[in-house]
């Protein structure tokens, strides 16, 4: 968990990186790297995702869930994921748990503490957000390009708005986590085989 902080924290450094990601790399699970310990798995291939079809995912169970999706190498960009069977729902944000509400509640937040904001969903010793939503379907998701709905079969509601008042400030920059305007969800809100999405 300490990787996903020190990942998180020096992504959160400045505002001029983009924040909604759309290049993505995967290993290809033909041609495997061997020895890989901090490498990719596989050659890296190319990966465009398909545009999400809703009812692709809407009645589909989650498995899993995870705030340290996807790698640049030396460490994680901390997209949220969802794993559906053999398939993982991404949202490919830089810090994704931090743009992200479940039921009003952050999923991660890192300075929580020193704002005195509520403990998120998933610190650094904890994590709340898995027995609420692993086991529950997909009963509905809405994606439009700055703003997410996803609500589950127990009404837990995770969302991501289009105006940044519910989001800490970019710890470094002091700036609103904020969409730019040519950032799309569309595009960053996708099923991926695999976590290992190399950016």
């Amino acid at each position: 968990m300490m990787q996903l902080f020190f990942a998180a924290a020096l992504l959160m450094a400045g505002s001029a990186m983009a924040q909604v990601i759309y290049k993505y790399e995967i290993p290809d699970p033909k041609r495997p790297v061997s020895g890989a310990d901090t490498g990719p798995t596989g050659e890296l291939v190319p990966f465009t995702p398909d545009p999400l079809d809703a009812t692709s995912v809407v009645g589909c169970r989650i498995d899993e869930a995870s705030s340290i999706v996807g790698t640049y190498g030396m460490g994680g960009p901390g997209f949220l994921g969802f794993r559906l069977d053999q398939d993982w729902l991404v949202i490919a944000i830089w810090g994704a748990g931090e743009w992200t509400l479940v039921n009003g509640k952050l999923v991660t937040d890192i300075f929580h503490d020193q704002y005195d904001r509520p403990i998120p969903w998933i610190s650094e010793d904890n994590d709340d957000l898995s027995p609420l939503i692993v086991g529950q379907m997909i009963s509905d998701i809405s994606v439009e390009p700055r703003s997410l709905r996803i609500l589950f079969s127990n009404s837990a509601l995770l969302e991501i708005d289009e105006s940044p008042d519910r989001r800490p400030i970019m710890e470094g920059s002091k700036e609103p986590r904020a969409f730019k305007f040519d950032d799309d969800l569309r595009r960053a809100v996708f099923l991926a085989p695999t976590t290992e999405i190399w950016v």
